[in-house]
């Protein structure tokens, strides 16, 4: 994320609104963190969104990864609704 950006404030709300656990890198204090943001989204975008599940075998599933929340909106509601009913 970075402080200036409203899209990534808005996603923040929504997973707080949501309840659901995030871990956030803002690049304006952490730069060296937007290789790993590329290398998972394919993207510098902000916000990125990088959602992992664990397989019924506890291993982690292939991350489920957006980038941009309001172009993203309805996916994402979607899959936290899942995540939350799991």
């Amino acid at each position: 994320t970075h402080p200036w950006c409203s899209d990534c404030q808005a996603g923040k709300q929504y997973l707080h609104q949501q309840q659901v656990a995030f871990i956030e890198h803002n690049l304006s204090e952490s730069p060296e963190k937007e290789k790993r943001l590329k290398n998972l989204t394919g993207s510098r975008v902000v916000p990125g969104f990088v959602f992992r599940e664990n397989s019924l075998l506890g291993k982690l599933k292939k991350p489920i990864v957006f980038t941009g929340f309001e172009q993203n909106l309805d996916q994402i509601k979607s899959l936290v609704d899942h995540l939350k009913k799991t």
